[in-house]
């Protein structure tokens, strides 16, 4: 599922290639995946491309916002020539390199002839169209009013382990499964440590790890992890991948101390952690 950096990074490339752009067509292909009436947008400029958390918007001159949601399995891909929407690289789960693909969902033809493709094969993923930003109520870790105040705060009140309220978009909008291993590796912290337990200090540097973990994915564009369905709009992968201390990485010596690195379920989802560096959980008092 793209977190954060993801779709930051797909942001940064659509700024490039789509702003100022007049939308002349839209194809819904699979109707559950748009909310909204889609003429509303047609013949309407893309003014700006902005976003909160895991929530990529399309901002329009009418004032109004075009949401994605990629959930498990989306994409966004920017061709120029729709006629032959043609990618050099394979799109995962769209079966070859041409765009629309078999995961395709939704179309948006621009009048320049260059389009748009919403991919999802899942079909979880989602554009809405609304009034106002799509937001989750989180605050956004990137966003200076995540500071750590307010992520001690949002700590204090609940004893579920620490990587599952990281995780939490009503807390905490942007960190997922990837980033929040990863923070929870830099910061020495078990997965399994009650949320409310964290000492003054220890929170301090979840908190500074957080932030790192999150710059770093950017500047990687992203992590393609081992299924590679995370790509940016023009076909190729992110590189956070490469970088990986924990996420992912069971069965392999850790980075700092050698002890193998292990796999547990929390909420069914997979984290990843060192047993010898994060050795704060409860199972090791």
């Amino acid at each position: 599922m793209p977190e954060l950096p993801e779709v930051e990074s797909i942001r940064n490339h659509l700024k490039r290639d789509i702003i100022g752009k007049v939308i002349r067509r839209v194809e819904v292909l699979t109707q559950k995946q748009f909310q909204g009436d889609e003429k509303k947008i047609v013949g309407h400029k893309i003014v700006d491309i902005v976003r909160h958390g895991k929530i990529l918007a399309i901002k329009l001159d009418s004032g109004l916002y075009l949401n994605f949601h990629f959930k498990l399995t989306g994409q966004l891909l920017f061709a120029k020539d729709s006629r032959n929407a043609k990618f050099i690289y394979n799109i995962p789960l769209a079966f070859g390199n041409k765009m629309p693909g078999h995961s395709t969902r939704v179309i948006i033809n621009f009048t320049d002839g260059s389009a748009l493709y919403f991919n999802e094969l899942r079909k979880f993923g989602w554009i809405k169209l609304t009034e106002k930003q799509e937001r989750s109520l989180g605050e956004d870790v990137m966003t200076s009013k995540f500071n750590k105040k307010y992520f001690a705060e949002k700590l204090e009140n609940t004893r579920r382990p620490i990587k599952i309220v990281l995780m939490d978009q009503d807390r905490f909008a942007g960190v997922g499964n990837i980033y929040a291993s990863e923070a929870l590796f830099d910061a020495r912290l078990n997965p399994e440590l009650p949320a409310n337990s964290l000492t003054v200090e220890q929170s301090n540097h979840l908190y500074r790890s957080i932030i790192k973990v999150i710059t770093q994915g950017i500047k990687h564009r992203g992590s393609s992890g081992k299924d590679e369905v995370y790509i940016l709009p023009d076909g190729s992968k992110g590189e956070h991948q490469y970088h990986f201390n924990v996420y992912q990485q069971e069965g392999k010596p850790c980075k700092r101390c050698q002890t193998i690195i292990v796999r547990i379920k929390q909420g069914g989802r997979s984290s990843f952690f060192c047993p010898k560096c994060q050795v704060y959980g409860t199972e090791f008092q």
